[in-house]
């Protein structure tokens, strides 16, 4: 009697007990929760609001906003949670956020395309209706009509079903003969109609209806983005379906823009470029990774507690829905674990180049310090950087760069070893972890080996290129026993082989941190120097040989440091150019230049001309204000023909438009282009013929040793021909011997300079050296003309070219 007693009374105890469960916690049905307790959309607002962010654009960029305030955007409307439009009309999610974050950052308006399909908003991109597209996977067929940024974001995509009706189908191959249901002109539509025919896919007008066709049995899957269909799943209590399989395919997510606003491609790049990591990952964290609460079919507790009696058979029965429901439970927290581990190993790999990332470089050493520390083991970190490739950018464009890039991590990874670490941390910079390694033989034998294979030529869609690199190299624990110190070593290291040329490898010691605190102090004070009044220019002379006669000078910058003394601009000039002061300084040299010139214009007549050096940077990065300079010429009385600006060879192979434009506008203001230091960069003569010059100066390593029968006298007879057919003047640096001036005259060079004329002047040095110039004196070792007054005053005598 007792056990027929039991067997009634304890599952009716245990029916009641699940009526109590379930009134207790009837609020606790399925939802998204952030994994973050303190995140919240105050903090994500903090983000998308905040000004502390750098974004420089050009003043091309800055009027072409002004003239597109209102920017027409695409998005889609059913696609939680990267962007939906809900019920108050807003367009919200995590594409959402980062429109919102664009619009604060330009000063612009999004007018929205809200109520289009995602199919009618491919077809509005394509008729030039729309001018972007806020979150789309790059696929061939979209790069018709749109450019595509960075990916901003990348999650899988998944195969979702009710594996206990349609039974598990695990991979693509699997769907084969099968119905599917996807978004009617999305990446998987399409990508599934072309490389799986044998899919018969059904399109449909948004992810909830594909997955609401998957909940009735209509189709036996729906493939589609992982954090998309758990989200969904959720909010609509599509319990019976659950992940499946996976494919290969990842939703990696851009900003599309139409192919006509290409200087909105630029913008929006640069807009990107200035949202931090961290900024990312908080917003990417608040909309991205959730969790999934319990679910008890609160329909199932109800009739088995209305079952007081409980018959043996419903407890049974209701066992194995319980069961059932575990399991779907455990396959929805396995399709959620499994999101998180490919979300995690999304943003630790670089998508250009397969490799990991600095987050994943920075995991990576510091799991190799703890190692080593465990097991007394020593390992190598080394730091890799190609030479030019900022370069091939500007000359070749980024999408040739992004190439090179890729080759270049292809022959990294088959000159190491697999047990080595590779990874990109920056544009062109490679970090590399040799573990148990840290004799200086076997580093330098890697080293060479790398140096070696990526100094062969690159063939990239019909360039050649050729590269090199700059090796820094420091050891744990020899050198330092903490991942910042490791990184700041390797960092210090590299520079130091950057300044000593291509090829170059350098091992970390610690006399290189007293160097680059030099360096850091020096540009510190650097910023003040135009300020403090600390710069000088000297002036030495250049001679018309037919004549000899002053014609020329040209304006050297000096840096009188106030505890240092003076500075060779070798020196401060690439750490002026790495701060982004040069155009400061540029702009001082040209008034200070002009203003002497006008000085100099008192003494000889106008056709006197001023030569000053520029740098690569101020053609590139709109360094040069020519409308400016022009007017300022105009207040001295002065006019372009008075001025010639010299430029190096590197600036003109492959230039872009902006060096283009900047040369046009100084020849039309009637400014001379000098070729300076010619020979000793690259040498093609193809922009000679390119580009209408006026001067080119032979240097002065051609001119040190000429000697009437010397190899050097071939040569500088053969750029003299060359340049006078060209229709180009000649000026020959470093004369330092009548001999070498004569020779130079007689082989119908132009123009000479060097020390056997004068040494560079301080400005009122070089006045009086003008006005005692005697052009019928034609062996300057002769008389050496007087010009120091002041014998406190600064003079050529102390300062060297």
């Amino acid at each position: 009697m007792n056990l027929k007693i039991n067997k009634v009374i304890i599952p009716a105890i245990f029916s009641l007990s699940c009526i109590f469960i379930a009134m207790v916690f009837t609020d606790k049905l399925p939802h998204y929760f952030s994994l973050d307790a303190d995140q919240s959309k105050n903090s994500i607002d903090d983000i998308l609001y905040s000004d502390n962010y750098e974004l420089e654009l050009t003043d091309h960029e800055k009027q072409w906003l002004s003239q597109h305030s209102a920017i027409r955007l695409g998005i889609s409307r059913h696609f939680p949670p990267f962007g939906s439009v809900n019920s108050d009309n807003e367009f919200i999610g995590f594409s959402a956020d980062f429109m919102r974050m664009i619009e604060y950052r330009l000063k612009i308006k999004f007018d929205m395309a809200k109520d289009a399909s995602w199919g009618e908003t491919m077809e509005m991109a394509k008729a030039g209706q729309l001018d972007m597209i806020a979150s789309i996977v790059n696929t061939e067929t979209r790069r018709s009509f749109l450019e595509f940024t960075e990916p901003y974001v990348s999650n899988p995509t998944v195969i979702i079903n009710d594996s206990v009706a349609k039974g598990y189908l695990r991979t693509l191959d699997n769907l084969k003969g099968k119905k599917i249901a996807a978004t009617k002109g999305s990446f998987v539509s399409n990508e599934l109609s072309r490389k799986y025919p044998e899919i018969e896919i059904i399109d449909v007008k948004n992810s909830h209806d594909a997955l609401s066709m998957a909940h009735s049995g209509l189709v036996d899957a729906y493939v589609g983005n992982a954090v998309a269909a758990g989200y969904l799943i959720n909010k609509y209590h599509f319990h019976d379906l659950s992940f499946s399989g996976q494919t290969e395919y990842s939703s990696t997510y851009s900003i599309g823009i139409v192919k006509s606003n290409m200087m909105l491609v630029g913008i929006i790049k640069k807009v990107l470029a200035s949202i931090s990591e961290v900024d990312r990952e908080i917003i990417s964290n608040y909309w991205f990774r959730m969790g999934m609460q319990p679910h008890i079919a609160m329909n199932k507790v109800v009739i088995i507690g209305t079952v007081l009696a409980g018959l043996l058979l419903l407890v049974l029965a209701w066992t194995y829905s319980l069961r059932k429901t575990q399991r779907q439970l455990k396959t929805s927290e396995e399709l959620l674990k499994t999101s998180r581990r490919l979300l995690t190993r999304e943003i630790e790999v670089d998508h250009l180049t397969g490799l990991g990332n600095r987050r994943k470089f920075n995991k990576l050493l510091e799991q190799q310090i703890e190692q080593s520390k465990s097991i007394d083991e020593p390992f190598t970190l080394i730091y890799l950087d190609l030479d030019n490739i900022k370069q091939v950018n500007i000359s070749m464009g980024h999408s040739i760069g992004d190439l090179l890039i890729i080759e270049v991590s292809k022959r990294l990874k088959s000159c190491l070893e697999s047990t080595n670490e590779i990874t990109r941390v920056a544009g062109d910079e490679f970090m590399i972890i040799l573990p148990g390694v840290s004799d200086k033989k076997k580093i330098s034998v890697t080293t060479k080996c790398i140096n070696n294979c990526l100094s062969l030529p690159f063939h990239i869609n019909e360039h050649e290129i050729v590269t090199s690199t700059s090796i820094g190299i420091t050891c744990y624990p020899e050198d330092a026993t903490t991942s910042t110190e490791l990184i700041n070593n390797a960092d210090q290291t590299m520079d130091f082989s950057k300044n000593n040329g291509s090829k170059s490898i350098t091992f970390y010691d610690s006399s290189m941190k007293h160097n680059t605190a030099l360096k850091n102090d020096t540009i510190r004070d650097l910023r003040l120097t135009v300020k403090k009044e600390q710069f000088i220019l000297l002036y030495q002379p250049i001679i018309d040989l037919s004549k000899n006669k002053i014609c020329k000078a040209e304006a050297l910058i000096r840096w009188n440091h106030p505890s240092r003394g003076f500075i060779s601009p070798e020196e401060f000039i690439p750490l002026a150019e790495e701060a982004g002061l040069i155009n400061e300084i540029g702009e001082w040299t040209f008034k200070e230049a002009v203003s002497q010139t006008a000085r100099v214009m008192k003494i000889l007549d106008n056709e006197f001309q001023m030569s000053i050096n520029t740098s690569p940077l101020q053609y590139h990065k709109n360094g040069m204000k020519i409308d400016i300079w022009n007017s300022y010429l105009d207040s001295y009385g002065l006019s372009g023909k008075n001025l010639v600006m010299e430029i190096t060879e590197g600036i003109l192979m492959k230039p872009s438009s902006t060096v283009i434009n900047n040369l046009n506008q100084l020849k039309n203001s009637g400014i001379d282009v000098a070729i300076d230091d010619f020979g000793t960069g690259y040498s093609s003569l193809s922009y000679l013929k390119s580009y209408d010059f006026n001067f080119l100066k032979i240097d002065q390593s051609f001119v040190r040793n000429l000697t009437v029968d010397s190899d050097d006298m071939a040569l500088v007879k053969a750029i003299i021909i060359m340049a006078h057919k060209l229709r180009c003047k000649v000026i020959a640096e470093g004369i330092e011997t009548k001999e070498q001036s004569d020779i130079l005259f007689g082989a119908g060079c132009d123009y000479g300079q060097g020390f056997y004329y004068s040494k560079p002047l301080i400005a009122s040095d070089f006045e009086d050296f003008v006005t005692h110039w005697d052009s019928k004196n034609t062996d300057r070792t002769k008389s050496l003309i007087p010009f120091q007054k002041d014998p406190n005053a600064l003079s050529s005598s102390n300062i060297s070219l």
